[in-house]
């Protein structure tokens, strides 16, 4: 078992709980979160079916619950779940629906997702509901981890959360949504959307110069993350140019910074169950910049042009994360760098930025 905690110093972390537990053998999942937004439905179903593909996602059988207390979760986030291949949707309190009020006598507030394979049994449970906030910047706490099939422990937690729950009909939708349409106390999502902070790049410190500094350590850091720009340097668009010391994060201690073309290492990077160890970390001495070649998207990788991309330490390497540079994701990861003081520009040209948490 291992513990995730979400700040917004660590964000993102609720979506790295699942990272650790998804894999393409799972032939069964069960979900059931108090509370769902489609915003939370489309950002954690992306990031499973990415590492289940799209086609063992499709054939897997899915058992949601969710509930319509206080009209926190999202008619919208119903019809995903529900139109899901091979998904069987199910709703706690039904009678606040049929009360005509959405206020249930008791509150169901469970947040457990359960994922079944052959081999193992897997499960995230903690504090996050099915929302982008819960996912990505909420504080939160989850545990992620395994138990062999047979030991049952879940089967019988699974049957307990499902006993007074029963399928969401047509006619329950229908009927919530008239409710939810009402106004209401407050929204599930935070609206407006994650505001980021201003980042000026040419306010900002020069990685390496901080390093020499001595005011910067990055193997003191787990997560590592850099503005990708347009990636044209070569064709396959997947040389991403890193700042004089980056090296430093990935545990390498290069610090020879000639004129000549330099090999630095391999680092080991991983995707899921996929693992890539001839990714070459370079140095080129004529631009000044240290430089790795990415999987591209024939061996697994993203189109990784106009991305924040992630590099996040575990015990096995360092798993890429991408994405769009205005993505709430990566907002988030740069406002984690901006409190924490250590965000930087790559050089002393140039407007791209990096930062670490």
């Amino acid at each position: 078992m291992k513990v995730f905690a979400q700040t917004k110093e660590r964000p993102s972390q609720v979506l790295f709980a699942f990272d650790e537990v998804v894999e393409a053998s799972i032939t069964r999942l069960r979900w059931a979160v108090a509370y769902s937004t489609l915003r939370g439905c489309n950002r954690l179903v992306g990031r499973i079916v990415q590492r289940m593909g799209t086609r063992q996602w499709d054939k897997c059988p899915k058992n949601f619950v969710t509930s319509p207390d206080f009209g926190l979760t999202e008619p919208d986030a119903l019809r995903f779940l529900r139109d899901l291949p091979l998904s069987e949707l199910r709703v706690a309190n039904a009678d606040a629906i049929r009360n005509r009020n959405l206020r249930p006598v008791k509150a169901y507030h469970t947040k457990l997702y359960l994922f079944d394979a052959p081999e193992r049994q897997s499960y995230v449970v903690g504090s996050a509901n099915l929302t982008e906030s819960a996912l990505l910047y909420n504080t939160e706490v989850v545990t992620a981890g395994y138990e062999v099939p047979d030991n049952n422990t879940w089967e019988s937690v699974w049957e307990a959360l499902t006993q007074e729950t029963e399928v969401l009909t047509p006619a329950l939708l229908s009927d919530y949504e008239r409710l939810w349409e009402r106004p209401r106390p407050r929204l599930i999502e935070p609206d407006p959307e994650l505001e980021e902070r201003a980042i000026v790049p040419s306010g900002r410190p020069v990685f390496w110069d901080e390093i020499v500094g001595g005011r910067l350590t990055p193997r003191n850091f787990d997560h590592f993350w850099v503005e990708a720009g347009s990636m044209s340097s070569g064709g396959s668009h997947n040389q991403l140019e890193l700042p004089r010391g980056a090296n430093l994060f990935f545990g390498f201690s290069h610090a020879h910074y000639g004129s000549a073309h330099e090999t630095i290492g391999h680092p080991s990077l991983t995707l899921g169950n996929r693992r890539w160890t001839d990714r070459p970390l370079t140095w080129h001495g004529h631009n000044a910049m240290e430089r790795i070649n990415l999987p591209t998207r024939t061996q697994g990788g993203f189109d990784y042009r106009n991305t924040a991309i992630l590099f996040r330490r575990h015990p096995d390497g360092f798993e890429i994360d991408v994405l769009p540079w205005q993505d709430q994701g990566a907002i988030a990861w740069r406002n984690a760098s901006e409190t924490l003081g250590v965000s930087f520009r790559l050089g002393g040209r140039g407007e791209r930025i990096c930062g670490l948490f």
